[in-house]
């Protein structure tokens, strides 16, 4: 379980160039270095996109997101397995087995609109799905997914109350588990401890935050110590 995303990592254009530190490095050390990672290999990324005749600027800006996202997953693919629960990384989940599970505006035949998925953790057995929208800056679309975190709610709320708000909108799926929205960030700019926003989330990582600090928002190595209790103590 779970192999198969390593091996699609591996495949990236520009993963060689992250090989040596990551197989220095424990899977906790990733995600503990992951900012040091993500910065020393710029001028690398840099070099061969620009032998290789691609735009550079437009390069250095889908490395930081894609191979930020990248790191994640692959730091948290074995201990996700190791008890029990399935990644998913970059999958758009209206094509996954999740798609009744989560909410999904539209039908086959109309413009779809689904969650931030660029990573899932989930037992395929049943049970909570935990999500996670990973952005190199807190301020890159972070209000977005906050909103799919808003509409989670809206969607799985049960009320008969006919003026209630939520029986305004309608959504596909079946809704038979718990859905928990997270985020993963660098926080280039140092805004997480500062964005109230950051409350919208059940759970949030940052290299920039301290271990100890109040709120949601913890280490970015604290990520593996909640798959490993599959956030036990946020249910």
């Amino acid at each position: 379980m779970n192999q198969d995303v390593k091996s699609t990592i591996e495949g990236y254009t520009y993963w060689d160039i992250f090989e040596d530190d990551v197989d220095r490095r424990s899977d906790r050390e990733i995600l503990t270095d992951i900012e040091n990672l993500m910065t020393n290999v710029v001028d690398q990324v840099t070099e061969r996109a620009r032998e290789n005749g691609k735009d550079v600027s437009q390069v250095r800006s889908n490395v930081a997101g894609n191979y930020f996202q990248a790191l994640v997953s692959y730091a948290t693919a074995d201990v996700a397995a190791e008890n029990g629960l399935r990644l998913l990384h970059s999958k758009k989940l209206e094509s996954t087995e999740l798609a009744d599970a989560v909410p999904i505006i539209g039908g086959e035949e109309e413009t779809i609109l689904s969650p931030d998925s660029d990573i899932v953790y989930y037992d395929p057995d049943g049970g909570p799905i935990f999500i996670i929208s990973c952005k190199t800056s807190f301020r890159e679309r972070m209000a977005q997914s906050g909103m799919w975190k808003l509409m989670f709610e809206v969607a799985t709320h049960s009320c008969s109350d006919p003026d209630c708000p939520t029986q305004n909108y309608s959504f596909s799926g079946e809704f038979e588990r718990d859905i928990y929205m997270g985020f993963a960030t660098v926080d280039f700019y140092n805004d997480v401890e500062s964005k109230d926003i950051v409350e919208l989330f059940d759970f949030g990582y940052a290299p920039t935050v301290s271990e100890g600090t109040s709120g949601v928002a913890y280490p970015m190595e604290r990520l593996i110590d909640h798959i490993e209790d599959e956030w036990s103590s946020f249910r």
